[in-house]
């Protein structure tokens, strides 16, 4: 689940609309041609880019700038893309979270004691906002002492590696997900955090604000747990989507009697019939990653709603018996545990249950907000799973 630190191909083979916000339209007005207008997730003309494949790097970069709103994906099967799938989730978590990186740390820099305690003895130097840190000078700076600026840098992620590998409580993909992805949040890392940083480790605080500072990249890359749970929750409700969207299929064009639908799409040839089939009734999963900026950020903190939608219903009594299995205790339960009951979850959207109560405690753990609803919309025979987090 962890991200690559350097992707053998830059692009994510994954059919997709890319809805631009004001800046986003601005941007790539600059490069006559590329702008089209096309549906977003609710059916509404945008405007924005359509493409078979995306650059990933470019994609997150955008993101980070708050140019993109909405990616939008329809498609008969999503299964087939499970890898592309979650390289999108969590290539667009890890834009959110680079974005929200820096005023992360100087907010726990300028609160922690060792900053405070050196603004105390210090008063004339004392720094208490980035802001009055100018960029000229940082620069100049960082070119006069390039060798201390990377020696400081390297002695950071050493320290920040030996943390997460001697963390015991962390699981093995915990641990190489962390050391995988510390490089790239390290290179994030605005330059006046580093001015500041290097300004109190020239005093005697020097160890403290070492080792103070190495803790902060430490508790933030806690956060990163977050994109891999949420990968995994995404992918069972694909999973279980994808599956009552088929036997809607399959039933409709009298592929198979319902109680042997299961039988029918384990054959793969099968399966592609019944695939063919919805693409030409235009039956699709709809998957959508929203970013809006102007309507869903909250001074530092970012929304994002990822919403799947496939054709297949549930009635209110399952709806129900779900949504009360998504509030279950998850300490000591393994995901086969959630599978026992059967009959009533087979036409289900929203399987991921386990995942979901393992991200609920993650969040609740961070302060971080999250919630995931099912809606069933018996007018157009269809299930909608939403998931609501803002990191």
């Amino acid at each position: 689940m962890a991200e690559p630190a350097v992707r053998a191909d830059p692009f994510i083979h994954l059919p997709a609309h890319l809805i631009l916000t004001k800046d986003g339209i601005v941007l790539f007005q600059k490069s006559p041609g590329q702008l089209k207008k096309i549906k977003n997730k609710q059916g509404i003309i945008k405007e924005g880019l359509e493409s078979p494949s995306f650059n990933a790097p470019l994609l997150q970069k955008l993101i980070m700038n708050s140019c993109i709103e909405e990616l939008y994906s329809s498609q008969p099967d999503f299964l087939s893309k499970r890898a592309q799938l979650i390289s999108t989730n969590n290539l667009i978590v890890y834009a959110i979270l680079y974005k929200k990186l820096s005023p992360s740390l100087a907010k726990m820099l300028f609160d922690s004691p060792v900053v405070k305690d050196f603004n105390r003895k210090n008063p004339k130097l004392s720094i208490i906002d980035l802001g009055q840190i100018p960029k000229q000078k940082i620069d100049a700076m960082r070119e006069a002492k390039k060798n201390l600026f990377e020696s400081i840098e390297k002695e950071i992620r050493s320290d920040v590696l030996e943390r997460i590998m001697k963390n015991t409580s962390l699981s093995e993909e915990d641990r190489t997900m962390r050391s995988r992805s510390l490089d790239k949040f390290i290179g994030w890392i605005d330059r006046r955090i580093w001015y500041l940083y290097l300004v109190v480790y020239q005093t005697p605080l020097k160890d403290d604000m070492r080792r103070s500072f190495s803790n902060m990249i430490a508790l933030y890359l806690d956060q990163t747990k977050i994109a891999a749970h949420l990968s995994s929750l995404l992918m069972e409700f694909i999973q279980n989507a994808e599956k009552a969207h088929l036997e809607r299929v399959i039933i409709k064009e009298n592929m198979s009697s319902a109680e042997d639908t299961d039988k029918f799409l384990r054959n793969s040839d099968n399966r592609r019939k019944a695939i063919e089939a919805a693409e030409k009734r235009q039956q699709m999963i709809d998957v959508s990653w929203n970013m809006n900026p102007e309507r869903n950020s909250y001074g530092q903190q970012y929304r994002i709603q990822i919403t799947i939608s496939n054709y297949g219903l549930i009635d209110e009594k399952i709806r129900s018996f779900l949504y009360k299995k998504m509030k279950t205790d998850t300490d000591g339960i393994s995901l086969a545990d959630f599978y026992q009951d059967g009959g009533d979850e087979k036409l289900g959207a929203g399987l991921g249950l386990l995942y979901n109560s393992y991200l609920q405690e993650i969040c609740k753990k961070e302060g971080i907000q999250y919630k995931c609803n099912i809606f069933p919309e018996p007018e157009k025979e269809k299930t909608t799973v939403k998931i609501d987090i803002i990191l």
